[in-house]
């Protein structure tokens, strides 16, 4: 080649290369300068008018080119068209990943979308149900990033999935999302799709999450319901774990639905504590209150277990059972908020219990209830009253408590009844009540312990008796209950009850050396019960040396006023009505009158002189 034609090559070469070095320096320079101070307005407004189509209104106050991340567009407003009120979306930064070569592939340039430091508003993004049907939100695809967002007062931390608009359907597949809320977290994965023509956002998600997480988004949505049955729950260490299929009408009133298999470890609901709780879930609320179902449900705790099924419904005020199990009743009865009448907390259980319940209740004054509840256990108490064992089916219809076959060992004894509860259906504190009971060889011993809080004296004897009585109970109601019944005990050294006290001491002082003797007796009454007293026409205790009997009454204020009449011997032999014959005309000296309480009762002999009475230190009462 001519030395000529050479140099001109390499000239030419020389300034390819110092223009490509020319131009890439100011490609550098203008990417520099695009990212850190933005396009100028008006090729801002020319790119926004490309991005500023569809059903969304984009506004960005800066926007700026980098060679490596794209374009970012900064203090960014996203509007649905048509629809007054706050953006859909507002972040900080939204940067828009772009590959120019995907169009070549049959792709979006825009291969991610990342929005950063904003807030995220579902309900302005949606349609309103009273505008025209949806046109469509177009076709694209991209991926979809969200980091420090908040989304209806939940703060998404970090979003990633893939995001396919198709038409009129918008879904979110391989969703990997954290959310925190008051520092805790929960990781949720899935996938969603949201129809704009039905306004149905449909979807599956796995998650371990505190479900105190979702609160803000289910108020947000009128889910209240679902707000405060969330907030019975309480967690230690671990949250739950869910895998759910859902349905939510992003418009007012839409339906919701949730279907799926929650499992929980040492947690609490409604302060009742579970070991372990494994529950296939159903919630479901359509143009009414929430229904909850839990079908199967199986509880695990450390005094038992419990499975079956339950279904709350806020509607109806009801709580559907179908269960069986050996928990205590007293934690059914918390967990679920039914059968809240005193009559159930006197009730306490130290031993196992198997427990079945079927049917419905009300949870709140019992109204549309017919539940079956059958029950047996051990070492269980009524008030301060011990039972052995206890047996007892339980019918509730509406406001009506039926308890019968009633079967319990109690003091030594067997206690055998029924009875009838109407609870008011103003929730009133006015409950009517119809209950009939008999016991059968009672240790009196037990029972004198118990009632009287003497271990010390030696009682002993058998009881027997029945009762039976009806009327209203609650404050004021005294009076209203009536009924009968009697009592009798064999054995049962009557004469050591403190309320034979003042008896005794009044017949020693008469006759000196008689307490020895004061000790075997038996002892029966019939009674009734009327106008707040319990009043006896004959009362008789029967002992070895001494008898008495007597009538009056015991008011329910603890007051006593009776006449009792003591005579020597038991009248069942010819040697005893002798002697009841020859003292005749001293019995009369032996009419006494007990007046006081039982706690501090008054003895004194009625036909005794004033001056008989000072000479054996005693005063005659009024």
């Amino acid at each position: 080649m001519r030395p000529g034609i050479r140099n001109t090559l390499h000239a030419w070469e020389r300034m390819f290369f110092r223009v490509l070095t020319a131009l890439l320096c100011l490609l550098i320079a203008a990417s520099i300068w695009l990212s850190r101070v933005g396009l100028p307005n008006r090729m801002g407004d020319a790119l926004m008018r490309h991005i500023d189509t569809g059903q969304f209104a984009v506004e960005a106050n800066t926007i700026r080119i980098g060679l490596i991340k794209g374009i970012r567009l900064e203090d960014v407003a996203v509007y649905r068209r048509g629809k007054l009120g706050p953006p859909a979306v507002e972040a900080k930064s939204v940067i828009l990943w772009v590959d120019p070569l995907a169009m070549l592939r049959g792709m979006s340039t825009v291969q991610r979308v990342e929005i950063r430091d904003g807030e995220v508003r579902p309900k302005a993004a949606c349609s309103d149900r009273d505008s025209a049907p949806a046109t469509g939100v177009g076709a694209y695809q991209t991926e979809l990033m969200l980091t420090r967002c908040c989304v209806q007062g939940v703060m998404v931390e970090a979003l990633r999935c893939r995001l396919s608009l198709e038409e009129t359907v918008a879904r979110l597949n391989d969703v990997q999302m954290t959310l925190t809320r008051d520092g805790i977290r929960g990781t949720v994965s899935g996938h969603v799709q949201y129809d704009c023509r039905t306004d149905m956002v449909e979807g599956q998600a796995d998650g371990a999450m505190y479900p105190s997480i979702v609160e803000p988004v289910l108020a947000a949505w009128n889910l209240n319901g679902l707000v405060r049955l969330f907030r019975r729950f309480e967690f230690d260490d671990k949250p739950p774990t869910a895998s759910l299929v859902f349905q939510v009408g992003a418009g007012e009133g839409g339906p919701v639905v949730f279907d799926g298999d929650v499992h929980l470890e040492s947690g609490r609901y409604r302060g009742v504590e579970a070991l372990r709780a494994d529950v296939a879930l159903r919630v479901v609320c359509s143009n009414a209150p929430v229904v909850v179902t839990l079908d199967p449900l199986t509880v695990i705790r450390r005094d038992g277990s419990g499975q079956g099924l339950v279904e709350i419904n806020r509607g109806t005020k009801t709580v559907r059972l179908d269960i069986h199990g050996s928990m205590n009743p007293h934690i059914l009865r918390q967990a679920l908020g039914v059968l809240k009448a005193p009559f159930w907390d006197r009730w306490t259980f130290d031993g196992p219990v198997a427990l079945s319940a079927k049917g419905v209740v009300g949870y709140e004054n019992l109204d549309g209830s017919d539940l079956a509840i059958g029950f047996t256990g051990r070492k269980l108490y009524y008030t301060n009253h011990p039972l052995d064992h206890c047996a007892v089916e339980v019918q509730i219809t509406d406001h009506t408590v039926a308890l019968s076959s009633i079967r319990a060992g109690m003091y030594g004894g067997e206690v055998m009844g029924s009875g009838d509860f109407r609870v008011s259906k103003d929730g009133g504190s006015n409950t009517t009540f119809d209950v009939a009971a008999s016991v059968t060889n009672l240790d009196f011993a037990q029972i004198a312990t118990v009632l009287i809080g003497d271990d010390e004296q030696e009682y002993r004897g058998r009881l027997s008796g029945r009762l039976a009585l009806r009327g209203l109970l609650g404050e004021g109601n005294a009076d209203t209950v009536q009924g009968d019944g009697n009592i009798r005990i064999d054995d049962g050294r009557v004469f050591m009850l403190p309320v034979f006290g003042g008896l005794s001491d009044i017949m020693t002082r008469i006759i000196p050396g008689l307490a020895f003797v004061l000790r075997q007796s038996d002892a029966s009454a019939e009674f009734r019960v009327e106008e707040s007293f319990v009043s006896s026409d004959e009362i008789k205790i029967d002992g070895s040396v001494l008898s008495l009997k007597g009538h009056g009454r015991y008011g329910f204020d603890h007051a006593v006023d009776f006449r009792a009449q003591v005579k020597l011997m038991k009248d069942n032999n010819m040697v005893a009505k002798l002697v009841r014959v020859l003292t005749f005309p001293i019995s009369k000296l032996f009419e006494f009158r007990v007046r006081g309480s039982l706690d501090d009762p008054h003895w004194y002999p009625e036909n005794f002189s004033t001056d008989l009475l000072e000479k054996i230190g005693l005063k005659k009462r009024d």
